[in-house]
């Protein structure tokens, strides 16, 4: 004990440095706990971006907006391009462009399936 004494008293800045390192330790160790309570999921990212509903993602970036809908009827939208390619589809519940696209995957028969897949966010349930 008594030469720990003395090498804090030849060298008064040992003390600041240990003092110091705790509060950089302290302070790393508060901000990764506070990034990681704000860590934002793939889907409340991609909806506190996008400008208009609705909007097409795909790998978590943004490939398009507006309705999709084929002019051959006939085309399976949904089954063949939307599931496969894992394209999600971000509306909004109060957006009429959204129920016309919802409208239409629905007269297909499709819609269930593609919720089934977790590919539909309805953006307005993430706020």
């Amino acid at each position: 004990m008594k030469k720990l004494n003395d090498k804090l008293r030849k060298n008064p800045y040992i003390v600041s440095t240990i003092a110091l390192a705790l509060f950089c330790i302290v302070i790393t160790v508060g901000d990764i706990i506070e990034a990681r309570s704000i860590d934002k999921t793939e889907n409340e990212i991609l909806c506190s971006i996008i400008y208009a509903t609705p909007a097409w993602a795909s790998n978590g970036k943004l490939v398009s907006y507006g309705l999709m809908t084929p002019q051959n009827i006939s085309i399976d939208l949904v089954n063949t391009v939307l599931i496969p390619e894992r394209v999600k589809m971000l509306y909004n519940s109060n957006c009429l462009a959204c129920e016309k696209q919802i409208d239409y995957f629905k007269g297909q028969g499709t819609w269930e399936d593609y919720q089934k897949e977790g590919l539909t966010i309805d953006c307005s349930k993430k706020w």
